[in-house]
């Protein structure tokens, strides 16, 4: 089964879920297709249920995320394309959820204005306010709803673009209700023209339910085509940025950096305990040595997630050589971290895949989630290089360091 770009949510009761988009041709096919499926687990991530369909409703369904509230709610956002009053094709943000853990969904649009790209989804414990930040022309643009996803406000933005290109990579609602956004923000001429561009990471951060935001710009780093150290035919070198907030309002943020286009990227932490006004001494999460290349790892397709004092990185880096997805944690609240784990240690189930891990991150990103029991899961699409065809994985770790396939 051809699915990618998947995303991972847990419930109240140790559920896992996970939903990808499910494939059929290449994007320029005339049969081309792509639906939103989700697979199940009641028990802990040790087994999963046959995907089934999330909704038949609209066509090339992508970029989708997951949330589930307290009481275990699971919300699904993504974007379509429908026909619109003339007939013609037109891009939809939509939210689909369900209430009988996930056996049946119903989709409802939010919003047809200005969806441009990349949707990040969250939603509060108590399932009243869920907030969905995109892509959109002006900057950044984010819809809220405070009645559990039935109504939806106005789309605005959270930032003017200014010339810059912004990608949201993770969205989240602290339990006093302020809401976090962690987003690049790239010079648009530059994109275009192909050109070396410096790539800020920046946090923003909502006590008003994202009427106004505030800014922290939390790194810099030069972004090239191909520029990548270990592989010259990548797409992009680009820096990246998760953030997750735990049960005491405390902002984990885990981003890329490097100082030149040359040298590999590193993979650091920071925190916040006062709503983003001041932040933590970065640590160094990961910075393993690349004994082929005389370096280090280069790090990439980063993702977060944390519950009480526990702490999840989640990546990809190359310091075997090919890609593999690994996973450090800690139980204090980022101040200091466990051993790093291998994730993707299974050698069989593709061609694309060896001892040594495998040849391509399939699609943009991952997920990671920590269920009630504090183990920390995560998933993954792996595949060819080219998005030609690949699949999604999963992994969980139950303790501080032992993973399980």
């Amino acid at each position: 089964m051809n699915c990618w770009e998947p995303a991972m949510a847990t419930g109240p009761n140790d559920q896992v879920y996970v939903v990808a988009g499910r494939r059929r041709g290449m994007p320029k096919d005339k049969d081309s297709e792509q639906q939103q499926v989700i697979w199940r687990s009641q028990d802990r991530g040790v087994s999963f249920e046959a995907p089934a369909l999330i909704t038949a409703e609209g066509h090339s369904h992508f970029d989708q995320r997951i949330a589930v509230d307290g009481k275990g709610t699971i919300y699904v956002s993504y974007m379509d394309w429908a026909p619109d009053e003339r007939g013609r094709s037109r891009s939809r943000l939509r939210l689909a959820r369900s209430r009988d853990g996930g056996r049946t969904f119903s989709a409802t649009t939010v919003t047809t204005t200005r969806v441009n790209d990349k949707p990040e989804l969250a939603v509060s414990h108590d399932g009243r306010d869920l907030y969905i930040v995109y892509t959109s022309s002006p900057g950044p643009a984010v819809v809220a709803s405070h009645d559990g996803g039935d109504t939806w406000t106005e789309p605005a933005p959270v930032v003017a673009n200014e010339a810059r290109h912004f990608w949201p990579e993770a969205l989240a609602v602290g339990a006093d209700g302020g809401v976090w956004l962690a987003v690049p923000s790239m010079s648009d001429a530059d994109i275009a023209q192909g050109k070396q561009t410096d790539v800020t990471l920046h946090v923003f951060q909502s006590s008003d339910r994202g009427h106004t935001w505030t800014e922290t710009a939390i790194s810099t780093s030069p972004r090239l085509p191909g520029g990548c150290p270990h592989n010259p035919a990548c797409p992009v070198k680009v820096n990246s940025i998760s953030i997750a907030v735990d049960d005491r309002n405390r902002a984990h943020v885990l981003y890329t950096e490097g100082a030149t286009v040359k040298e590999p990227y590193g993979l650091f932490h920071t925190s916040s305990s006062d709503g983003g006004r001041t932040w933590s001494t970065r640590q160094v999460v990961s910075a393993a040595p690349r004994p082929q290349s005389g370096d280090t790892a280069d790090h990439d397709y980063i993702t977060m997630a944390a519950s009480g004092e526990r702490v999840c990185a989640v990546w990809v880096d190359d310091r075997l050589g090919a890609l593999n997805v690994w996973s450090r944690c800690s139980t204090d609240a980022g101040r200091s971290w466990g051993a790093e784990t291998l994730l993707s240690d299974r050698e069989d189930g593709a061609a694309y895949k060896s001892a040594k891990g495998f040849t391509a991150f399939y699609g943009h990103y991952g997920g990671a989630a920590i269920d009630a029991g504090g183990r920390l899961h995560a998933v993954w699409g792996a595949g060819e290089p080219g998005y030609r065809t690949g699949t999604v994985w999963v992994n969980r770790v139950e303790g501080v360091g032992s993973a399980r396939p």
